[in-house]
């Protein structure tokens, strides 16, 4: 799912992709966000404390946490 939203008046493009996990594991799927700044291309994960895709457990958790940190990591 990809998601246009505004950062310092700057288009960004968030791709939001699922992740189905082990189904014996509750949640059973994660959702990883990357962030562009232009559409259509590959963008940049967040990562987690140890470097790793930073997982959700739900699209709008991922949202919102983007919306969160773009400010700050686009200045």
């Amino acid at each position: 799912m990809t998601e246009k939203i505004q950062v310092n008046n700057q288009d960004i493009w968030l791709l939001i992709t699922p992740e189905e996990k082990d189904p014996a594991v509750i949640p059973t799927e994660y959702f990883t966000v990357s962030y562009s700044l232009k559409e259509h291309e590959p963008g940049r994960t967040f990562n987690d404390e140890e470097g790793n895709a930073k997982r959700f457990t739900s699209p709008v958790e991922a949202v919102e946490y983007a919306v969160e940190k773009l400010p700050v990591i686009l200045g």
